[in-house]
């Protein structure tokens, strides 16, 4: 993107986070701490430029990264965005987790090999079946270089299944590798009930409504309307399968 493009880009974005505020422009302004003349000449991108200062007030009035606002998009800004509605313990979690990912793929890199050819394996605790509670799980890391060589940087993580309710498809001490990707047509994927707070594997059909089949003709079918928002935040897409490893 160019200056113009980005400036374009601010203007727009800025007047919807302004609306979704409910504030007028000249509320906005003095919220910015300009005048609203400045805050137009933002907005009829007059200027291609932002000073630290406001960008920094846009951020803790919108909650909106600059860039963000600018029209860039990438990974990180939408981990980083997540990671805003979590608690304190859990911040401190996650950062003693990335702390630990970190020391894993130092050691890796000074024995010569690869850190992109392992990934994690979640193994959930308890009775692992259709529906479980997850509530807790361990991890380990397995070099998937044969797998990375497939499916490149679409393969993020494994999950290890730890009983048989899944058979036939599915048996125990199987390893299923995950992507984060968007979940495409005929993906067998994993969905996590917002308000059950449980997990469930399911095969995806982009229908009208969407519909969540079970993989072995056992469970409930859930179907999703995509035209529906609150519909459509009961369920977390938390990934899908790109294969099985035994």
């Amino acid at each position: 993107m160019n200056h113009t493009e980005m400036a374009d880009n601010i203007s727009t974005n800025l007047e919807i986070e302004r609306s979704r505020l409910g504030l007028t422009q000249a509320q906005f302004a003095e919220k910015l701490e300009m005048s609203l003349s400045s805050y137009k000449r933002i907005i009829n991108c007059e200027t291609t430029k932002l000073d630290v200062y406001t960008a920094y007030l846009i951020y803790k009035i919108t909650g909106k990264y600059t860039c963000e606002l600018a029209g860039y998009r990438d990974s990180y800004i939408d981990v980083g965005k997540k990671l805003k509605f979590l608690s304190k313990r859990q911040l401190n979690y996650i950062d003693a987790l990335t702390d630990a990912e970190l020391a894993f793929s130092n050691s890796i890199t000074q024995s010569g090999k690869n850190p992109d050819d392992y990934i994690p394996v979640l193994i959930p605790t308890g009775d692992m079946k259709d529906g479980m509670y997850l509530d807790s799980c361990n991890s380990e890391d397995i070099n998937i270089s044969h797998y990375r060589k497939i499916f490149g940087s679409e393969l993020h993580f494994g999950i290890k299944i730890t009983s048989n309710h899944l058979h036939p498809v599915y048996h125990k001490d199987d390893i299923i590798l995950i992507s984060r990707n968007p979940i495409r047509d005929g993906d067998t994927g994993i969905f996590l009930n917002t308000q059950t707070h449980c997990a469930y594997i399911r095969k995806f059909h982009q229908t009208s409504p969407c519909s969540l089949e079970p993989i072995n003709n056992y469970g409930e079918t859930f179907y999703v309307d995509s035209n529906d928002v609150d519909d459509m935040n009961r369920w977390i897409k938390f990934g899908y399968v790109l294969t099985k490893i035994r």
